[in-house]
């Protein structure tokens, strides 16, 4: 699962509320990446960006082993610059075509000369609304490669926290039963 997950946002207010350039997000996460990764992994880091300038910041204790970055999003860009940088993905079955997209981000992580294997693919699985659903898109997604998938509630009209509870106990059962 990711330990560190990341996304530019959508909402260009949340930008303006920072006095950030909307347009330029991706291009401020891509430096940022790095700089997170020298602060976790070097003493003393100095660095000079084109958004950020920090004179020897330290963190202690640093992290004892390499934090996972795992991306999300819908577009080419997110998946090229998680493909180039990150850890994982987080694709949303839904939103979008998870299926089709996980076959984009492989080509996108083979034209970075980077293996698949070695990289964590998490389904976020909206369409699925039936028990037996979830079971057969976790089966395709594990079948493609999938590495992690999870079970959503939304979008079942439920009201109360007891429905949520008993839909995942389904779902739980379901898998069980499949044998998956």
């Amino acid at each position: 699962m990711p330990e560190f997950s990341w996304g530019t946002g959508w909402n260009y207010v949340e930008y303006d509320a920072l006095g950030q350039d909307f347009h330029r997000r991706g291009e401020r996460l891509t430096e940022q990446i790095g700089l997170l990764r020298r602060l976790w992994s070097e003493p003393l880091v100095t660095f000079d960006g084109k958004f950020d300038r920090i004179d020897r910041a330290a963190l202690n204790p640093r992290p004892r082993r390499d934090i996972p970055i795992w991306f999300g999003g819908f577009a080419d860009a997110a998946l090229q610059r998680a493909a180039a940088l990150g850890d994982g993905f987080i694709f949303v079955d839904g939103a979008g075509d998870a299926f089709e997209r996980a076959a984009r981000m492989r080509q996108y992580l083979q034209d970075a000369g980077r293996s698949s294997s070695d990289f964590g693919f998490h389904c976020n699985m909206l369409k699925a609304k039936s028990p037996q659903a979830v079971v057969e898109t976790a089966a395709r997604w594990r079948d493609v490669g999938g590495t992690y998938a999870s079970v959503s509630s939304m979008g079942q009209e439920f009201t109360t926290l007891d429905q949520h509870l008993e839909y995942m106990e389904k779902v739980a059962n379901a898998i069980q039963s499949s044998g998956q």
